[in-house]
């Protein structure tokens, strides 16, 4: 399928036969903070399986161009011409079938700019993946750090005559990918810092950067506004100009936070963190991301801190949970607000992931438990034969459905990963978001419910 630039904008042509009906969207990161994607456009693939979609893209982005379960990811670059065919990857069986279950598809690109930016990050990448592969039995074997510095030295070094002719976007990419390895294993501060970030351009559209940058500032908003000035923070949250006081008080704790809009992208995404901890008000944090999101003439920025907000505003405590379409095993159609009247444990889970199945497992000794809670699970993404697997595997005798991957609900919920877990009120609003996991504390979250109910029940006379 031709990707052909005109002007500003792109146009993607191509058949799906196998979509005949189904909707089409290329997609982007709106922030590199919340994960929010942005369509950029849709459409729903024609009677005859072919379908045109055009966009304006900015700069080098990281997309997603998906129909139904079907996903390829590629670097789109502005105002560039490649084409594409998309192919599944042939299974690796030194590889975990985790890695398939998502279905996504590998793009092949044959043409343009682009696709020696693509191939080379895809090179670069298996490059990687065989390197940690090696490196594993060392790690097992708790060798000392200096083993694993002298490794990683020598794929540095490997790496870099390698990729010496790739494009400057890739060389970033490896940069910072290279560093995010780096601080995972060898974690001195100072070095990370003078050889990755000292003097450094913020590059918020290179994927590789943003997870080095906050990975390399994790826990310093926390460390802040939890730990150290615990007090203050909570008094600046509550005035007219909280972003900019707690962006001064973060430098003042953090000297290598001196960039602006690196402190401010970090502080975001710290806030991200606070809400739920330590008597801090959700109207106060959800405000002072508000300012930055206005004033902000950072697009990333911006968008990050507005995206924060909304979650937050969206997926509170008393808010209205957002209705549900789902579909049972038989094909039968059901709402989420059809079980109004009552309290719901509501599970988002993935019918094939192991560990979501371990939570799953835990759901018939709660419900058993709790007759005045109706439970309610929903998976995201499967197929009727894997949803009809779990529910034979776990006699599953509750409510039980599943969507689309293109589901709304993956933005109304928010959902980054699964499982997910919710109770909502008879009312359809939240009681607790999120709630606990089965197996992580959620009998004691219902036990409590479950003797509120009760103790309202015994209220009024003779009672």
């Amino acid at each position: 399928m031709p990707l052909v630039s005109s002007g500003q904008y792109a146009t993607i042509r191509g058949v799906a036969p196998l979509a005949i009906g189904k909707e089409i969207q290329l997609r982007v990161y709106d922030d590199p903070v919340s994960g929010k994607e942005r369509i950029l456009t849709k459409q729903t693939v024609d009677a005859d399986g072919s379908f045109e979609l055009k966009a304006v893209t900015n700069e080098t982005q990281y997309a997603f161009l998906q129909v139904g379960q079907n996903c390829a990811d590629f670097f789109i670059e502005r105002d560039k011409t490649l084409e594409l065919t998309f192919v599944p990857p042939a299974k690796d069986p030194k590889k975990p079938e985790a890695f398939y279950e998502r279905h996504f598809f590998t793009p092949k690109i044959l043409g343009g700019k682009s696709a020696k930016m693509n191939e080379q990050v895809i090179q670069y990448n298996d490059s990687l993946d065989a390197f940690l592969e090696a490196l594993y039995p060392t790690l097992v074997n708790r060798k000392s750090p200096a083993i694993v510095a002298k490794g990683l030295e020598v794929f540095e070094k490997k790496i870099s005559k390698q990729f010496s002719a790739a494009e400057p976007f890739v060389k970033e990419y490896i940069k910072y990918s290279i560093a995010a390895v780096e601080q995972t294993f060898l974690s001195d501060r100072d070095r990370l810092f003078a050889k990755y970030l000292n003097d450094v351009k913020p590059q918020f559209n290179n994927p590789a950067y943003v997870d080095f940058l906050l990975q390399f500032h994790q826990g310093a908003v926390h460390k802040l506004a939890v730990v150290n000035r615990h007090e203050e923070c909570k008094r600046v949250l509550a005035g007219k100009e909280a972003f900019a006081v707690l962006e001064q008080m973060l430098l003042e704790q953090e000297p290598f936070l001196e960039e602006s809009s690196v402190r401010r992208m970090v502080l975001v995404e710290g806030m991200d963190g606070l809400f739920g901890q330590r008597e801090f008000e959700d109207e106060h944090l959800i405000r002072a991301l508000k300012q930055i999101a206005g004033f902000s003439s950072n697009a990333y920025l911006g968008n990050a801190a507005k995206n924060i907000a909304a979650k937050h505003e969206k997926l509170a405590k008393g808010k209205q949970a957002p209705e549900i379409v789902f579909k049972t095993v038989d094909g039968v159609e059901k709402h989420l607000s059809d079980f109004e009247g009552t309290h719901v444990f509501l599970e988002l889970t993935d019918a094939k992931n192991g560990y979501c199945q371990r939570e799953t497992h835990v759901i018939p000794n709660l419900k058993e438990e709790f007759k005045n809670i109706r439970f309610v699970t929903v998976c995201v993404g499967n197929s009727k034969i894997e949803m009809q697997s779990l529910q034979k595997r776990l006699s599953i005798n509750w409510e039980f459905g599943g969507v689309e991957i293109s589901s709304s609900l993956i933005d109304d919920y928010n959902v980054k990963s699964l499982p997910l877990f919710f109770i909502i009120d008879p009312k359809g609003k939240f009681y607790s978001v999120p709630a606990k996991d089965p197996s992580k504390g959620a009998q004691g979250e219902l036990m409590s419910l479950s003797e509120k109910l009760k103790s309202e029940g015994r209220k009024g006379v003779g009672k």
